[in-house]
């Protein structure tokens, strides 16, 4: 006879499980080899990394000195009526525009703390001028200058008197930087030391005419100034999520190896003599650069940015200053705006 049926054993309900909670990462730090954002002052990778930023770069300048150069009065031996005003000139009476220029900077980032800068800038080139005039057709005004031998010896010009003043300034350096303070990855502070290299250039010409002797005379200043020597700096910068602000100071006293240049020549008049001189040395000058940059991250590798800067700078020859005699303790302030973008790699 058949087995009785054994009935199967009842199933057991699963045990009841909670869902599973949403997974908590730690906060995520900021380093060059991640694209999340954050603070991007010195690499956290253990490879070299490159950043390249090039930059419009627009400077304006003073003219680091205020001489007369002359002025316009009445002739009272032309015993004619006052033609036109009278007039005064002097060497900063016209601004130096902001002139545009380039900037570019490559940085190879050796280690989490060192990085290598080598930074160039330059192309910026002013030029400007003013002239005053006198009356060349009734005599009524002329003008003088007290640096033109010409103006004594005709009793002054009838026609103009008038100054050009072009300057060009380059850069070059290289430096080391190193942070200081990295316990929060979205502040850091580091400090720099480096090589700068800076020129100034100057080309200052005063001039005047006489149309009724058919006299001139052209004096022209060129010098040059070559700053080269060692700096410092420190750099504090700050980030929020993609956007990041810093604010550095750099300077230093650099050996200034400069020339000056000096040619005056005009009409074969008698007393009037020509010269063409030159003279250089070497002198002690300093240099101060302060800057402020906001950066903001487009893409993982791309940010763009944008500054102030200015650049003070002293013991310099200056072309207006020569024409008192050879003289290199000119002082000048460089200021303005820079818009650009830089890519890491």
């Amino acid at each position: 006879m058949p087995p009785p049926a054994v009935n199967p054993p009842l199933a057991q309900p699963a045990p009841y499980l909670p869902p599973p909670e949403e997974p908590v990462y730690p906060p995520q730090v900021f380093r060059w080899g991640s694209p999340s954002p954050g603070l991007s002052l010195v690499p956290g990778s253990d490879h070299p990394r490159w950043d390249v930023s090039v930059d419009a770069l627009w400077l304006e300048r003073d003219a680091g000195t205020s001489i007369p150069l002359g002025f316009t009065s009445y002739n009272y031996g032309s015993h004619a009526m006052q033609a036109i005003g009278t007039d005064s000139l002097w060497s900063d009476d016209v601004y130096f525009p902001l002139a545009a220029g380039l900037r570019l900077q490559v940085i190879c980032r050796t280690s989490d703390e060192t990085a290598i800068e080598v930074t160039g800038w330059g192309l910026q080139q002013w030029s400007v001028g003013r002239s005053i005039y006198g009356d060349p057709l009734g005599e009524s005004v002329l003008a003088h200058s007290p640096w033109l031998a010409m103006s004594s010896l005709i009793g002054g010009f009838d026609n103009e008197l008038g100054y050009t003043y072009n300057s060009q300034v380059a850069n070059v350096e290289i430096n080391q930087r190193r942070k200081l303070y990295s316990f929060d990855p979205y502040r850091a502070f580091s400090w720099l030391w480096g090589f700068r290299y800076f020129s100034l250039t100057d080309d200052f010409g005063l001039s005047g005419s006489d149309l009724y002797t058919g006299n001139y005379e052209s004096l022209d200043w060129r010098t040059s100034n070559n700053l080269i020597g060692m700096q410092i700096g420190l750099q504090w910068a700050w980030g929020w999520d993609r956007f990041q602000l810093s604010t550095e100071v750099k300077g230093g006293l650099f050996a200034n190896a400069y020339s000056q240049h000096g040619i005056d020549s005009g009409s074969p008049l008698a007393g009037f003599q020509p010269f063409d001189i030159s003279h250089g040395g070497t002198d002690l000058a300093g240099l101060i650069e302060l800057s402020l940059t906001a950066r903001y991250r487009i893409a993982p590798n791309v940010w763009v940015r944008g500054g102030y800067q200015f650049y003070g700078l002293s013991g310099l020859a200056l072309g207006p200053r020569q024409l008192g005699g050879y003289d290199d303790s000119g002082s000048v302030g460089l200021d303005g705006l820079s818009v650009g973008m830089e890519w890491t790699h």
